[in-house]
C-alpha cells in the first residue's frame, strides 16, 4: 500500500479532524488541520519520510509555514499560500507575496516550492472546500521537490 503524503494546513481553531470539503477534495492526502504549535512535532515525525509533506498556511500563519519549511526542509515538500485578493486581480496577491520574499527565498533555496495559491480562493477561510479545491490543483501541479521517484 502507497503512504499517503500528508497536507498539514495550518489552523488556530482546527479541531483535528479535517472539515468535510477537504477529505473529498484529497482523497489521496492524508489530511491534517492543526494548530501552528503542534506542526514541528508532525514535521519532525515526517523528516526523512517519503512522501513529503506539504503545508498550507494563510493569514497571520504564512510566516509560520515558511520558517517550518526552512526548519524541516527534509519534510516539507511544498509551502501553499493562502493570499489577501480582494479584488480578484492577483495584485493584492503579489505583493502581499512579495512582502514574505525574504523567507520565500530562503525555503526555495532549502529545495522547498512556494507557491500563492490562485487568486480565486484568495482571502477565504482556510475550512472552505474552494481551498482545497486550489491547493489540489496546485499539487497537482507541483514538480516533484527532490523526489523523482514520485
Amino acid at each position: 500500500m502507497t503512504e499517503q503524503r500528508m497536507l498539514v494546513v495550518l489552523d488556530e481553531g482546527a479541531t483535528g479532524e479535517a472539515p468535510p470539503g477537504w477529505r473529498q477534495a484529497a482523497p489521496e492526502h492524508r489530511v491534517v488541520h492543526c494548530p501552528p504549535d503542534r506542526a514541528p512535532a508532525l514535521l519532525e515525525q515526517a523528516s526523512g519520510a517519503k512522501p513529503l509533506a506539504d503545508v498550507v498556511a494563510g493569514g497571520q500563519w504564512v510566516p509560520v509555514a515558511l520558517r517550518l519549511a526552512e526548519r524541516y526542509p527534509d519534510a516539507v515538500r511544498s509551502v501553499l499560500l493562502v493570499g489577501p485578493d480582494p479584488e480578484g486581480n492577483g495584485r493584492a496577491s503579489g505583493d502581499w507575496f512579495a512582502a514574505h520574499g525574504t523567507r520565500v527565498a530562503s525555503a526555495r533555496e532549502a529545495g522547498v516550492e512556494v507557491e500563492v495559491l490562485p487568486h480565486g480562493p484568495a482571502g477565504a477561510p482556510l475550512s472552505e472546500p474552494r481551498v482545497a479545491a486550489a491547493v489540489v490543483a496546485t499539487l497537482d501541479r507541483l514538480p516533484a521537490v527532490r523526489r523523482p521517484d514520485w
